[in-house]
């Protein structure tokens, strides 16, 4: 996630100038036509659901569409539930923040020093594998927890715990498997229980081989005006928490205002979550701009992108799902946001 992402998003809550914008409709309308992107597409308003919409296809060979139903690969979003599941289990009692990482792997370099409360703000000093050369190809393999921790251990702390911020996928693979040691079960079945039965999300599982018989999404990138399928691909086995998450737009939005208006976790760790620390939160951005407040993650994994918002004062979320995306995404994120409130507009 790249912190400056939220920031972006404020530029355009200041609500000065939408001459340029278009409804919705027509926005995704070219996206699909001018090849920009294919997906799905979610906006909730007041916990209602404002605008919907899927666009170009899950799989271009079959001539499949994407649908409503479509399941996609959301990368680091899947964080925001990790740290969800991570709080539950403190408002349980299994769990204390300052709980130090030793108690559960000793083995990693500082362990004794780094809290729980450190690896949710990404504040834990731990070496981001994902920047291990060749690390791509590696992990396009099956990796259990014991290769998954031996690929950390390999490396001394790049930094004193808790002195700055710097993300790391690495802590919320850490902390995956800590959910697991106090759950006593996989981390799917622990993601089932707290948040997907909960919810009643019917699209939204831990990832596997992508299956096309179960409307999952195969990703493409663009060149030459065409969509080329993307042929390798991440094994799910080893990203965990991190980035192991399938869901698509309409159960992402779901999640993201029941975590938002207090029906995963208490009061308590909805403030703990959402206090910035150098526009960091826990498993989200938190960014302040125009008296604003917004809270998200965006996701990258292979050639899925997707990204999700919540806005308090406005008590929306916006939430995109892409299979296939040409150009930046966070750009796509704020023509979205211009689209909605000129449709907004529209409406009123």
């Amino acid at each position: 996630m790249k912190k400056g992402f939220i920031l972006l998003i404020g530029l355009v809550c200041s609500f000065v100038n939408y001459a340029q914008s278009q409804n919705l409709d027509d926005l995704l309308i070219n996206y699909e036509k001018e090849k920009l992107a294919m997906g799905n597409i979610s906006i909730l308003q007041n916990g209602k659901y404002f605008y919907k919409k899927s666009i170009g296809y899950a799989n271009l060979e079959i001539n499949k569409k994407n649908n409503s139903k479509t399941k996609f690969r959301i990368g680091s979003i899947s964080k925001t539930f990790t740290a969800t599941i991570i709080l539950q289990l403190i408002d349980e009692g299994k769990l204390v923040l300052h709980s130090t990482l030793n108690t559960f792997f000793p083995e990693v370099a500082n362990s004794e020093k780094i809290t729980i409360s450190d690896m949710l703000y990404h504040r834990s000093g731990i070496h981001n594998i994902t920047n291990d050369k060749n690390f791509n190809v590696w992990i396009r393999e099956p990796r259990n927890r014991k290769e998954m921790l031996s690929k950390i251990t390999e490396h001394k702390s790049v930094f004193k715990p808790n002195s700055k911020t710097e993300y790391s996928n690495s802590n919320y693979i850490l902390l995956a498997y800590i959910a697991e040691n106090l759950c006593e079960k996989p981390f799917g079945e622990i993601l089932q229980d707290k948040i997907v039965k909960r919810l009643k999300l019917t699209n939204t599982d831990f990832g596997k081989e992508i299956n096309f018989s179960k409307n999952e999404a195969i990703c493409y990138y663009s060149e030459n005006g065409k969509w080329n399928p993307i042929m390798s691909y991440t094994n799910l086995t080893g990203t965990m928490g991190a980035g192991g998450i399938i869901s698509n737009a309409k159960d992402v939005s779901t999640f993201y205002n029941a975590l938002f208006t207090g029906k995963l976790i208490s009061p308590k760790s909805i403030q703990l979550m959402t206090r910035s620390r150098d526009e960091m939160g826990m498993g989200i951005s938190v960014t302040e701009f125009n008296g604003l407040t917004v809270y998200g993650h965006d996701g990258a994994i292979d050639g899925f992108r997707s990204m999700a918002v919540y806005v308090p004062k406005l008590k929306s979320t916006i939430v995109f799902t892409f299979n296939a995306s040409s150009g930046s995404s966070t750009q796509k994120l704020i023509q979205i946001f211009k689209s909605y409130m000129y449709t907004l507009r529209e409406k009123v």
